[in-house]
């Protein structure tokens, strides 16, 4: 698969994993609305089907952000439209899983924007969020023909 070869990059994986932190860090910043010293807090008290999906999250986004890069750095991969129709598509499973709240006691950033209606639901169907926002990365890597054999395992194949 090329997501495999991309991976075995060391530029590639590198920037997968600093992607991954960041998006990690800057999550929790947001969920704890900017107050540092309630981190640990939001790390104890946050459901573990929770953090494990959001783990998965973090670490497909970092994926997916290091894979599109490579493509952007290849000549004539794919055309430009394709892109950027790949790059909306991760976007919104990123924005759905920056409005969800991970613990129910944490107030997200969608506190700022939604009414407390919206945010009760929201919490309580944290999960199927991330599961949301988890198959639309999947998708993105899909789209972006991160699952297709490359040239040699074809090769090797026949």
């Amino acid at each position: 698969m090329k997501i495999i070869d991309v991976m075995k990059m060391k530029k590639y994986i590198a920037l997968a994993i600093i992607s991954s932190v960041v998006m990690s860090m800057i999550y929790v910043y947001t969920q704890v609305l900017g107050n540092l010293h309630n981190v640990d807090l939001w790390l104890t008290i946050i459901p573990w089907y929770n953090a494990i999906l959001f783990t998965i999250f973090s670490i497909l986004f970092g994926i997916t952000f290091a894979y599109q890069v490579y493509l952007w750095k290849q000549p004539k991969v794919c055309s430009a439209g394709t892109k950027a129709k790949a790059a909306g598509t991760g976007s919104i499973g990123t924005l759905g899983t920056f409005l969800v709240a991970q613990c129910p006691a944490c107030a997200s950033i969608s506190a700022l924007f939604l009414p407390i209606s919206a945010i009760t639901i929201l919490t309580q169907f944290s999960w199927l969020i991330n599961l949301a926002s988890i198959g639309l990365l999947l998708f993105t890597l899909r789209y972006l023909g991160a699952f297709k054999k490359t040239e040699t395992q074809l090769i090797t194949r026949r």
